[in-house]
């Protein structure tokens, strides 16, 4: 389960990087002993990574999507500029 903190619970630094990440998708990386060990990420990227882990974890997916690029790579799928040609 993930943790979760009310903005006003940090300190005015924090919440500062926060808005940042929030406004401009800055990203900040936070390191012990110059090795990273967590990084701030919006919340719309976090859910974007989120839907990406979640479709390579897809056995039956990413079958699918294999699939669907084998079709193209053998242009076996018309482009919808196609359907209006002639």
């Amino acid at each position: 389960m993930e943790k979760r903190l009310e903005l006003i619970e940090l300190p005015p630094n924090v919440r500062q990087l926060v808005a940042e990440c929030e406004v401009s998708g800055k990203r900040t990386l936070f390191e012990r002993d110059g090795k990273p060990v967590a990084i701030l990420v919006s919340y719309d990227e976090y859910l974007a990574l989120r839907e990406t882990i979640d479709i390579a974890n897809n056995p039956e997916l990413r079958r699918q999507i294999d699939a669907a690029e084998e079709e193209l790579k053998r242009n076996a799928l018309m482009l919808p500029e196609d359907l209006f040609e002639g």
